[in-house]
């Protein structure tokens, strides 16, 4: 029986020993495990923008000329009279420069300038430039933010030797992917609604409600 005992309880006692060593762990163990999964969470968790904090954003695209709606009917050589018109526009290639102010993390209120130009149907060129206040909300997550903006402001526009005014509302959204805390890239949809008031365009020009929509990419700086 003495042989039997020496001969199985050494290794038995070792197997409970690595058994046991596997099972416990030092809490120097769990406490970096913890610290490590408190970073990770840090990592992924939105970045917080508060009041005085800014952002700056550049966009570059096209824009699309959609249609004209006339105050009074308006003469057509194909089909009479008529309030909803053609543009006669091509694409247009459009950028802006907005500035926007944090006023709590979710409410912004801001400026942009933008520009356009595209040709019509005669070969001359229209310039529109919109400037505009804007206000907007901010949707973060971890990874993206989805602002949801309005502006309203006027557009200066100019078609060969004539230039005029417009009263602009422009409703947009963007959606944009976090690469860094201060960096965010992504699309920008807008839309351009333009009315060009009767003092405008002179007693001559018929006055026109103008309906654009613009795509754009965009990049944005917070700081």
């Amino acid at each position: 029986m003495a042989n039997l005992y020496r001969r199985f309880w050494p290794g038995t006692a070792l197997a409970w020993w690595l058994l046991g060593a596997a099972w416990w762990q030092p809490p120097a163990v769990f406490s970096q495990e913890v610290e490590a999964e408190e970073a990770e969470q840090a990592e992924v968790s939105a970045p917080r923008y508060d009041l005085g904090d800014s952002a700056l954003s550049i966009r570059l695209g096209a824009g699309f000329p959609l249609f004209l709606l006339a105050t009074e009917p308006v003469e057509t050589y194909e089909d009479g009279s008529r309030i909803a018109l053609a543009p006669n526009l091509t694409v247009m290639g459009t950028g802006a420069v907005a500035w926007n102010a944090y006023l709590n993390p979710t409410f912004t209120l801001g400026m942009e300038v933008s520009g356009a130009v595209a040709g019509d149907i005669s070969g001359a060129l229209l310039y529109l430039v919109p400037i505009l206040v804007r206000g907007g909300y901010v949707i973060n997550t971890p990874q993206f933010e989805i602002p949801l903006m309005v502006g309203l402001g006027a557009t200066v526009m100019r078609l060969v030797d004539k230039t005029s005014v417009a009263f602009t509302l422009q409703p947009a959204a963007s959606f944009l992917w976090r690469a860094t805390a201060d960096w965010s890239f992504g699309a920008t949809a807008e839309y351009w609604f333009t009315w060009e008031p009767p003092w405008a365009g002179g007693p001559d020009n018929p006055h026109l409600f103008g309906n654009f929509i613009t795509a754009t990419a965009t990049a944005v700086y917070h700081f």
